[in-house]
């Protein structure tokens, strides 16, 4: 495995090797944390860690047992049915119950990955509580200094939106010197999603900003000040921005956010067309992500802006399906000026 210091360099690194159609898995964020394989060599665990990306679930996680250990069910199912056909029931059912051990202890790990998936469907939908419990039980399980930081991320987010500010910003403080060593800037990036859970737009804009400055202008944490310069800014700004942005750079998922922060610069100066296009182009971008609830309120977000787009050209059949389809995680994490206009225009509940 070959480290490298930031997105830019690791491209480098990998076209000196003679790879092409490179294309980055994680947010330069969660990159800079230390990386724990589970036991895995680097190219299985980058090979699992895309497949859970686009699949959750028991089925996901058997999927991926019965592809990463095939040889030992393979071996498994010949050796008990050739006991059967000995007659030997007791060496066939101990056969199975051998290849139950390490499913059973995978399966076991897998269940924190489930509650922690979870937890992000609780924080879409607005199910506060529940977060803070799903919160308290893996903090029980966990010991990893980063998936401790990241449950103290969301549940400093949780206590914004409960109009609990000072208690948000004493949780994120705790973590503050660890995320300074893990890399510039995360402390700041950390602080715009409590800054945006409190709906601080020009606070969050700022965070993004100062964010973005200290990472040296990774493309990833450009590409986030972009989106809340759009979003709540100057859409020229934005627009300069996204001129910086190396696509290369990104992690794969961040693809389709280029086209949406293209499209809201276009809705914000009344392209209506260029902007449906480009909205559009990001959910597109995004649908094959459509299952992981790490991405629902992204999802919802680019619902609403397509939504305005739509209204904008005549389309309110088109734009009432697609914002009712996201209205359970829109009506929570939505802008309120979207709310009321949707609220009004399509009668949906509060």
């Amino acid at each position: 495995m070959q480290n490298a210091d930031s997105a830019a360099q690791a491209v480098v690194l990998l076209e000196e090797r003679g790879l092409t159609a490179i294309r980055l898995q994680s947010h330069i964020l969660t990159a800079s944390q230390p990386l724990d394989t589970h036991g895995l060599n680097e190219r299985d665990y980058a090979r699992h860690y895309h497949f859970f990306q686009q699949n959750q679930g028991w089925k996901a996680f058997f999927t991926a047992f019965t592809r990463q250990n095939w040889w030992l069910v393979l071996l498994a199912l010949v050796m008990a049915t050739w006991c059967l056909m000995r007659g030997d029931w007791l060496w066939a059912a101990l056969v199975l119950v051998l290849l139950l051990v390490p499913l059973a202890w995978g399966a076991w790990k897998y269940r924190d990955a489930l509650l922690f998936n979870q937890l992000l469907e609780a924080i879409a939908h607005g199910q506060w509580q529940r977060g803070l419990e799903c919160i308290n039980t893996l903090r029980r399980r966990m010991g990893d200094a980063s998936a401790l930081m990241e449950l103290a991320v969301h549940e400093a987010c949780i206590q914004a939106r409960l109009g609990r500010p000072d208690d948000a910003q004493v949780i994120l403080a705790e973590w503050k010197p660890l995320m300074d060593s893990f890399m510039p800037g995360m402390y700041s990036a950390h602080q715009a999603r409590v800054a945006l859970a409190q709906q601080r737009y020009d606070r969050v804009r700022d965070l993004h900003r100062q964010a973005m400055d200290a990472s040296g202008g990774d493309a990833a944490m450009t590409l986030d000040y972009a989106l809340m310069e759009a979003r709540y800014g100057s859409a020229a700004r934005a627009h300069c921005l996204l001129l910086e942005v190396a696509t290369v750079e990104l992690p794969e998922y961040g693809y389709a956010f280029v086209p949406w922060v293209e499209g809201i610069i276009a809705l914000r100066q009344q392209r209506t067309v260029d902007a449906r296009e480009k909205l559009q182009q990001a959910m597109s971008g995004m649908s094959g992500l459509a299952g992981n609830p790490a991405l629902w309120m992204t999802l919802a977000m680019v619902s609403s802006d397509l939504g305005k787009a739509l209204l904008g050209m005549g389309g309110e059949e088109q734009a009432r399906g697609m914002v009712s389809a996201a209205w359970p995680v829109l009506s929570v994490h939505g802008d309120p000026d979207d709310l009321a206009l949707f609220r009004d225009r399509f009668s949906l509940p509060a």
